[in-house]
């Protein structure tokens, strides 16, 4: 029973990769209320026996996958998922951080260009003939 996964662009190896992943973890499911309700019949150790060797063929495949081993994930998110969290949150935190440091650093960007101008204007003031030179590097270093 495979799901198909709106919210994937399969063209794309993470994507497929998503993908591969989610119908893993459907047939894990599977497996798990297999075993939960196991009666030991014939029928419910095929049954059980077929999805192990779907779930060891699944692996196989996404093991063997060559447009896969460029994807690197990052060491953070993995020790974030072993401790049960939610890798959404870790993004939306990431993201958090970003968006702080880009501010900061954006702030910091204006006020080195209002330093440079005032700079550039007093030194104008004092050295008249070195007007040229100043209007040449506030052109180069302008932002």
């Amino acid at each position: 029973m495979t799901t198909e996964h709106a919210y994937t662009d399969t063209s794309t190896p993470l994507g497929s990769l998503q993908d591969e992943l989610a119908d893993i973890i459907e047939t894990f499911i599977h497996l798990g209320v297999q075993v939960h309700d196991f009666q030991g019949t014939e029928e419910a150790k095929t049954g059980l026996s077929n999805n192990i060797n779907k779930v060891i063929t699944q692996l196989q495949s996404l093991s063997s996958k060559d447009d896969l081993k460029d994807i690197s994930i990052p060491l953070e998110i993995i020790n974030y998922i072993e401790d049960g969290r939610n890798p959404d949150v870790y993004t939306r935190e990431f993201v958090e951080v970003v968006r702080k440091v880009n501010q900061y650093l954006n702030g910091k960007s204006a006020a080195f260009e209002q330093f440079r101008n005032l700079l550039g204007d007093k030194i104008k003031q004092e050295f008249p003939e070195l007007e040229s030179e100043v209007e040449s590097i506030k052109r180069k270093t302008a932002i």
